[in-house]
């Protein structure tokens, strides 16, 4: 009797394991949540805040109150942690007619750049904020010729500026203990484009080159330096004779191998009929990897079925027959993230539109269109992620950009393509190019959001290639509180650290309860996103 009932135990427990192992479901993925919120009060007539992120030490906020002490400008900065918490609030005096072009962040230091005036030859003036002891510190950088920024990068006691004198790339390094200015040699060529500039995490920087010398046999060049502007090593890579390399972005050697990512072209086209990577090794010869749109799985997304339908097939002949697919987009490159498991390359295709602003240069009194609730400017700093003060975004904006799709494309540590995933834009409409979207790839947690309204939209993935959509409502801090609008246009999403993402934008929130004229108020808001 005793064996019998053990017997029948064991069948039990059997059965209760082959129950847990074939009935219960497949690892969750990761989920976004809203783990905090700060609100400032906004009126119609208020400047809006630029952001910058401190990674794990927070946010850093600035804001233009329009305001004059002794015959200069007063600008408010603030910290927060990283549960939105206020640290300090400091002032930063400039002359009146600072215009701000770039800022920097590495090393505790927070680096803010300034314009003189509107000409590309005015003098230069950089502000450095030390985060923890509010210390500031001015530096003058004197120009002799037009220097139009394209990109700005704090290395550990120095920045470089990279730009154009005269349409030939050129390098300058600032030397914050000596306070002097050094062209970096080995530029100034004809026909060359400075695609980038990226510091390593061994405080050296990298400068990518697209050498169209010779049309014929032109290349793409990576230059490493050191901190005092030191040539560490080159590789120059021959580009196939059909294609047109037309931007290039490179990792910052926390993997062992340099990898370069971009768009290609056919042509002088401005538009890209794919992407491209290459592993640097300036010892052997590395071939460029080439893929057009038509070889990504979720890259074409947003096209309606029958359209993609004929996009793939077109892509397939092309490449059976090696011949180059007729499918071209205007897609803008936006970030590459380095993990063990190899690198993860935003882009976001666009459509330049039809100009609906009259005036020639942006405001802060209102916007010249109208896409919803919006009493604030559009504001040409607050949304770069990159150092590229000039790049996409912070030129005078006479145009709108439809926004179509984002793309995350994901690479082995050789540069071979996995995977990637994509989320529609949903034609989001900007006065000007700028990001919309960004990414998590951390350990196992792969993530894309971008901002709708009052929604969060993300697709969220693991390295096997799984993947589901979400979607986060934003989260009020009073529960008597309904967000009664938001403009589309002035929302944005940003990567912050590790599996974080910082949510900011402007809403017209009404409150239930009161009664008479304090019913609704306007905000500037920030939210904390976390992927897990």
């Amino acid at each position: 009797m005793n064996r019998r009932i053990t017997l029948i135990n064991k069948i039990v427990i059997l059965e209760i394991i082959l129950g847990a192992i074939f009935c219960c479901p497949q690892k969750i993925l990761a989920q976004a949540r809203q783990t905090a919120r700060i609100e400032f009060e906004q009126k119609g007539n208020d400047a809006e805040y630029i952001v910058i992120s401190l990674k794990e030490e927070g946010l850093l906020l600035i804001k233009d109150h329009e305001k004059y002490s002794d015959g200069n400008r007063v600008w408010e900065m603030m910290r927060l942690d990283t549960t939105l918490q206020e640290i300090w609030t400091e002032k930063l005096e400039t002359e009146a007619k600072a215009r701000l072009v770039g800022y920097e962040y590495r090393d505790d230091l927070s680096y803010i750049l300034f314009r003189l005036g509107e000409h590309e030859a005015s003098e230069l003036i950089l502000y450095t904020i030390h985060i923890r002891s509010k210390e500031i510190k001015q530096y003058a950088i004197k120009q002799e010729v037009s220097f139009r920024i394209t990109h700005f990068n704090a290395l550990a006691h120095s920045i470089t500026l990279g730009g154009y004198i005269h349409n030939e790339p050129a390098l300058l390094l600032y030397d914050l203990n000596s306070e002097k200015t050094k062209l970096v040699p080995g530029f100034f060529i004809t026909d060359t484009e400075l695609l980038d500039v990226r510091i390593n995490s061994n405080n050296t920087f990298n400068v990518v080159i697209a050498d169209r010398t010779n049309k014929q046999r032109m290349k793409l060049i990576l230059k490493t330096f050191d901190a005092q502007g030191a040539q560490l090593l080159e590789d120059a890579m021959e580009i196939d004779a059909k294609k047109m390399i037309l931007s290039g972005i490179s990792s910052t050697l926390i993997n062992d191998n340099l990898l370069i990512a971009g768009t290609w072209t056919v042509g002088n086209s401005k538009q890209a009929s794919g992407i491209y990577t290459t592993i640097v090794d300036p010892f052997s010869d590395q071939p460029i990897n080439y893929y057009d749109f038509g070889q990504l799985d979720h890259f074409l997304d947003y096209q309606n079925s029958k359209q993609l339908a004929k996009i793939k097939a077109r892509s397939v002949k092309a490449n059976q027959q090696n011949e180059i697919p007729d499918f071209k987009a205007y897609v803008m490159p936006l970030r590459l993230e380095e993990q063990p498991l190899g690198f993860g390359l935003l882009t976001e295709v666009y459509l330049p539109t039809t100009s609906l602003n009259s005036y020639p240069y942006w405001s802060n009194n209102g916007t010249p269109y109208s896409s919803g609730y919006s009493p604030y400017g559009y504001n040409p700093f607050m949304s770069r992620y990159y150092n590229s003060p000039y790049q996409y975004n912070n030129a005078p904006q006479t145009s709108e950009s439809k926004m179509l799709h984002a793309a995350l494309i994901l690479f082995d540590t050789q540069g071979k393509l996995q995977q990637d995933y994509g989320l529609k834009l949903d034609d989001k409409r900007l006065n000007g190019l700028e990001q919309t979207s960004d990414f998590v790839y951390h350990k196992d947690i792969i993530a894309l959001a971008s901002k709708k309204e009052k929604e969060l939209r993300l697709v969220i993935g693991d390295p096997t290639g799984t993947i589901v959509s979400d979607t986060l409502h934003t989260q009020l801090n009073n529960p008597n509180e309904v967000i009664r609008n938001e403009a589309d246009s002035n929302g944005f999403t940003r990567f912050w650290y590790k599996n974080v993402l910082y949510v900011w934008g402007y809403q017209a929130i009404r409150n239930n309860e009161r009664k008479g004229e304090n019913t609704n108020r306007d905000v500037f808001y920030i939210n904390k996103i976390e992927i897990r």
